[in-house]
């Protein structure tokens, strides 16, 4: 009876080799057909819009509008409360708040009640996101905090109640000392209205929408 005859050893080396850089080709084909993973949205955060303004001296004022989620929408006929969080900071945007130049806080009102009410309402909601923006910025006078009144909403009825009042925060980065910060931020804006429907409903949707950029010049 014919037995069957050992495979040499070298046979076997060769295989396993073989073997080996066959898988090593079919794991790098496959990372390389592996889509690159977009950036997360920070927590806490609807909108994330970057942008660079301008002042007339053409000095750059790059920054970042943070639009919240709807649960960090105003409640309505509230000044101090959110529709529906606990928390108000998650670490992320704390992060990004402490490593900011300038934090602008922009207080907003949907278009239930009269314009002279909402209006203060806004004014007031400004200062409490500013209240609360001081107490988690880790080091003295760094960012700058300012609060804008951006008024109550007048523009198409169709937009819904709560995304008229939403929390706003805008965020500056590293610039020029001397960079005029009201013309900057215009500049910023309103290249990114056409874009960007909130911004747009900012710059003319608002009762305050002629005004409330040229608050941007004394920090609480």
């Amino acid at each position: 009876m014919r037995r069957n005859a050992p495979i040499p050893a070298a046979f076997t080396w060769i295989l396993a080799a073989a073997l080996t850089v066959a898988l090593l080709g079919l794991r790098s084909v496959a990372v390389r057909a592996m889509p690159p993973r977009p950036n997360p949205m920070p927590a806490q955060v609807e909108t994330l819009i970057p942008t660079v303004g301008f002042d007339k001296n053409h000095r750059r004022l790059p920054f970042t509008v943070y639009v919240l989620t709807e649960q960090l929408s105003w409640r309505l006929r509230s000044s101090h409360d959110l529709e529906g969080m606990d928390t108000f900071l998650s670490p992320e945007l704390i992060q990004a708040m402490n490593q900011a130049s300038e934090l602008f806080c922009v207080g907003t009102a949907s278009i239930e009640g009269g314009t002279r009410e909402e209006e203060t309402r806004a004014g007031q909601r400004a200062a409490t996101l500013g209240e609360w923006a001081q107490t988690v910025i880790t080091h003295p006078g760094r960012p700058r905090v300012f609060v804008l009144n951006a008024g109550q909403y007048q523009g198409p009825p169709e937009l819904v109640s709560s995304d008229q009042r939403k929390a706003i925060i805008l965020l500056t980065g590293p610039h020029d000392s001397e960079v005029d910060l009201n013309e900057g931020l215009e500049s910023g804006l309103e290249s990114q209205q056409q874009n960007s429907p909130i911004v747009y409903s900012l710059l003319h949707h608002y009762s305050r929408s002629d005004l409330w950029l040229k608050e941007a010049t004394d920090p609480r």
